[in-house]
C-alpha cells in the first residue's frame, strides 16, 4: 500500500513538472508604466486626466491585457462626453517590462452660458438661463446651474458631476421646483390638475463592477421636501380643492447600467442598457412610490451619413401610478399617459443633411414611437395604446461638441394632437 502511494505521488509530481512550464508560457506577467507622455492643447490638467484614466508612472498592473482594457474603457467614457475636439492615445508595448503611454488631446469650448428659450406644446414657452461648464477649470468635472420660468413650472437647479473617487464617479445635485401636474383622458381633455413644490438634494455614486468592465452599479440616496396644492375637476363641473402636505420624503434609487456607445463623428455606435429601482417614502402620509424601469438603446451606423437606432423599455409601479409615462414618447403629450405599468418601442433613422466645415452640421431623424400604458381607469383596451410619427432636426456645433440644438415634432394619432419641443437635448 505504501509503495503504491509513493508511486502515485511521483506520478503527480511528474505531471506538474510537465504542465507548469506550459501554464507559465500562457500566463501574463505583471506590467509597470514607466512613462506617460501627454500633449494637452487647452486647459485640461494632466493630473486630472491621469486620475480619470486611472494610470500613473511607476504603478504596476496585473497584466498588459488588464491595463489595456482599463485604459480603453476610461478613454471611451471620456470620448462619449464629447468634451474634446480631439482625443488620441497609444500604449507602447515594445518592451513589456517598461510600458509607455502617449496621450494627445485638444480641448473644445466647454463653458456654455446661454439664455434658455424652450417651447413645448405641453408646457408652453419656457424662459431662463442655463450655464453648463463641461470639464470645469480643466478638472474633467461637469458643473451646471440653471433657472427657468414657464406658465406651468419654475425651477432652480445646481449640479456637479463626474467627480472622480478612485474607480468611482460621484454626482451631487440640488433642485427647487414648483410646477403643475396634470392628468388627461384618451381624447385629450385635462381631468385633474394640481401644483406641487419640491426641494431635493441627491447624491449619485457610479461603481464599476470590475476594472475596465462596461457594467456599473449606480446608487442614489436622496431627500425631498414635498408639498402641493391640489385642484380637482369633479364630474359636476365645480372644482374641489384641498391642500396636502407630504412632508419629508427620503428616497433611494439604484440599479445596473452599461453604456457601450461610441461616437463616430456625430453618429453613435453600440448599445446602452439600464435596469433601475426607484423608491420614495413620504413620512407624513405613510405612502410610498416604488417602481422598476428599464431601457435598451441600440445604434448602428450604416454609412458615413446614415444611422439607424432603436429603443425598447418599460416600467412597473408597485404603489399607485407612474406620472408622465409619455416622457418616453415623442409626439405624445406627457400628461396624457400614466398608469401602473407600460412598455415602449422606438425606431428611427438618422440622416446627415449637410455639414459646413468648422461650423456646424444638421441631421434629420424621422421616428415612430409606440407605447402601451395600462391603468385601472383605461384597462387593457385600445385606449391603453399610444402611437405617433414625427421627425427631429438636430444641429451639431463643431466648436462645442457637447452642445446641440434639437427640434422634435410629432403627431399623436390617438388624440389627433401635435407635440412640438425645442430644446438642447435630443431624445434617443
Amino acid at each position: 500500500m505504501l509503495l503504491n502511494q509513493i508511486r502515485a505521488v511521483k506520478a503527480v509530481l511528474l505531471c506538474l513538472l510537465v504542465i507548469l512550464p506550459v501554464i507559465n508560457l500562457f500566463a501574463e506577467d505583471p506590467v509597470t508604466i514607466t512613462r506617460i507622455v501627454t500633449e494637452i492643447d487647452g486647459k485640461t490638467r494632466r493630473n486630472a486626466l491621469l486620475k480619470e484614466l486611472r494610470i500613473q508612472e511607476g504603478r504596476e498592473y496585473e497584466s498588459l491585457a488588464l491595463l489595456e482594457k482599463l485604459v480603453n474603457a476610461r478613454a471611451r467614457d471620456l470620448r462619449r462626453r464629447r468634451i474634446f475636439k480631439e482625443f488620441e492615445y497609444e500604449i507602447n508595448t515594445d518592451d513589456p517590462t517598461a510600458i509607455e503611454i502617449f496621450i494627445s488631446l485638444t480641448d473644445s469650448v466647454t463653458l456654455v452660458p446661454r439664455p434658455m428659450i424652450k417651447y413645448s406644446s405641453d408646457r408652453g414657452l419656457t424662459l431662463g438661463l442655463k450655464v453648463q461648464y463641461y470639464n470645469a477649470f480643466g478638472t474633467l468635472t461637469d458643473q451646471m446651474i440653471q433657472g427657468y420660468w414657464s406658465p406651468n413650472e419654475i425651477l432652480f437647479e445646481l449640479e456637479i458631476e463626474e467627480i472622480v473617487l478612485g474607480p468611482m464617479h460621484l454626482d451631487v445635485a440640488f433642485e427647487q421646483f414648483d410646477g403643475a401636474t396634470r392628468y388627461g383622458d384618451p381624447v385629450g381633455d385635462t381631468i385633474v390638475e394640481y401644483r406641487n413644490s419640491r426641494s431635493q438634494v441627491s447624491v449619485t455614486l457610479d461603481i464599476p463592477l470590475s476594472g475596465g468592465h462596461p457594467w456599473s452599479y449606480q446608487l442614489t440616496p436622496l431627500v425631498s421636501w414635498l408639498y402641493n396644492y391640489r385642484f380637482d375637476l369633479n364630474t359636476s363641473g365645480y372644482p374641489d380643492s384641498q391642500f396636502h402636505n407630504d412632508g419629508f420624503a427620503p428616497g433611494f434609487n439604484h440599479g445596473f447600467v452599461s453604456d457601450q456607445v461610441n461616437w463616430i463623428g456625430n453618429f453613435r455606435s453600440g448599445f446602452a442598457f439600464d435596469f433601475m429601482n426607484e423608491n420614495l417614502w413620504y413620512t407624513d402620509s405613510g405612502n410610498s412610490d416604488i417602481f422598476l424601469e428599464s431601457d435598451l438603446k441600440g445604434y448602428l451606423p450604416l454609412a458615413s451619413w446614415f444611422e439607424i437606432s432603436g429603443r425598447f423599455g418599460g416600467f412597473y409601479s408597485f404603489n399607485g401610478i407612474r406620472e408622465n409615462a409619455g416622457d418616453r414618447l415623442r409626439g405624445v403629450v406627457d400628461y396624457m399617459t400614466y398608469g401602473e405599468w407600460g412598455m415602449f418601442f422606438t425606431a428611427q433613422m438618422n440622416f446627415e443633411v449637410f455639414h459646413i466645415q468648422n461650423a456646424f452640421s444638421m441631421h434629420l431623424r424621422p421616428f415612430t414611437d409606440i407605447g402601451y400604458v395600462y391603468s385601472e381607469l383605461w384597462g387593457h383596451g385600445p385606449d391603453a395604446w399610444e402611437y405617433c410619427l414625427g421627425a427631429t432636426a438636430i444641429i451639431y456645433i463643431d466648436a462645442m461638441p457637447s452642445l446641440n440644438i434639437n427640434v422634435d415634432w410629432g403627431w399623436d394619432f390617438k388624440r389627433n394632437m401635435p407635440e412640438l419641443i425645442i430644446d438642447t437635448v435630443h431624445y434617443l
